[in-house]
């Protein structure tokens, strides 16, 4: 391999996590002058995601916050629950403006290189990691890669997997409807026959939104089915019909929500990061604040010239919160859209229902959690301790 095939790092993907990496290389003290490869099919700036989190990050700019919000509402059973945030501002960015922006500063450094191609695998020789592309074969002793599934990935323990899958319209009505200071987060009063659904909306003016149909199931259905829900919610709960307002653009997105353990490195010298990296919260879908941490680390790792870091993720007792939402979305359908008001005891009957219920969760729980454990205490029928197993 030639010396020009040759990188001091390899970033294999242009999203979000691919990005959000090569943004603090760039601006690492330490990093800045490695020579950075960038790979990817296109590096088109496209606004066809909308990426949400909680929490202050440090972005690239400040600026590229589209918009934010201090309050939440969320219906359900025919209630509605509106509330203000006390800590963290909900906050969303667009896609293109953040791959522009990061585009824009890699084409302006002379250390990093963008190539156009398609990534068609990742192996190791033993001294490096290759990147096979359709342009040619790259070498570096760091690659991270957010394009291809790890080679093991369908031979991976998982007890729940489905799919939290969406499509969203960007809409501009004839005539103001919205609250640009209150968005819907979960909307439950639509028809759930697709699976466990609720509407997003976003809105960034009193005229604008961002409206999603979006399910938990474990499979995907026709984009025109999507379209049809948000189209018939528009028309029920705002009174708008289809030539009272415009579609500026749509996105569509299917975020895995499992157990599944991802593995660290594709190969030796190769690691995952983003989606294939298992970075997606199993419970909620949400990514693009985990990607931020997980660069942030990769970063400081190789500042300090230590190992990568090869565990991601939460602590115990939040996955355990994430297994049991799984459970209770996969097994339990028609109890998880019950609003609290419905869950109060009429009569011995709807006692005994409750307990069943989490009876059989915590049945599922002792049966599932141990393989998952960090620590594993086993006592005796008088409660002491037998064995500790990490």
């Amino acid at each position: 391999m030639t010396e020009q095939n040759r990188f001091d790092i390899i970033i294999a993907g242009a999203g979000a996590a691919g990005l959000s990496l090569l943004w603090r290389i760039m601006n690492s003290p330490v990093l800045r002058d490695q020579s950075v490869l960038l790979i990817d099919q296109s590096f088109e700036t496209k606004n066809d995601k909308t990426w949400c989190f909680w929490e202050d990050l440090n972005l690239p700019a400040g600026n590229l916050i589209y918009h934010s919000w201090k309050h939440l509402l969320v219906r359900i059973g025919g209630n509605i629950y509106s509330e203000p945030i006390k800590k963290y501002q909900y906050k969303c960015l667009k896609s293109g403006d953040f791959s522009g922006f990061i585009l824009k500063e890699a084409e302006d450094n002379n250390r990093v290189s963008l190539l156009k191609a398609n990534i068609q695998n990742f192996t190791s020789n033993g001294q490096a990691g290759n990147v096979h592309t359709s342009k040619g074969d790259y070498q570096s002793k760091k690659i991270f890669q957010s394009v291809l599934k790890p080679p093991e990935f369908n031979n991976l323990k998982v007890d729940i997997s489905l799919i939290q899958h969406f499509l969203g319209m960007e809409i501009n009505a004839s005539r103001h409807l919205f609250d640009p200071e209150v968005p819907v987060f979960m909307d439950f009063d639509v028809p759930q026959e697709n699976g466990i659904s609720f509407m997003y909306l976003l809105p960034f003016s009193k005229t604008r939104a961002l409206v999603e149909y979006t399910i938990f199931s474990n499979s995907l259905i026709e984009k025109k089915r999507y379209r049809k829900q948000i189209r018939s919610y528009l028309s029920t709960k705002y009174g708008l019909k289809k030539n009272s307002y415009s579609v500026e653009r749509e996105e569509f997105g299917a975020i895995p929500m499992e157990d599944r353990k991802y593995p660290a490195k594709f190969c030796d010298f190769v690691w995952n990061i983003g989606t294939v990296g298992g970075l997606p919260k199993p419970s909620t879908g949400y990514t693009f604040n985990r990607i931020q941490k997980h660069s942030s680390a990769i970063i400081k790792a190789l500042e300090s010239e230590k190992e990568l870091p090869e565990n991601h993720l939460s602590p115990y007792r939040f996955r355990v919160y994430d297994l049991m939402m799984l459970y209770l979305l996969q097994q339990e359908k028609n109890n998880a859209l019950k609003s609290r008001n419905e869950k109060n005891f009429k009569n011995k009957k709807d006692l005994q229902t409750f307990i069943q219920h989490y009876e059989k969760l915590t049945k599922w729980m002792i049966k599932t959690m141990p393989a998952k454990a960090d620590m594993l205490i086993k006592i005796d029928g008088n409660q002491k301790i037998k064995k500790v197993v990490i």
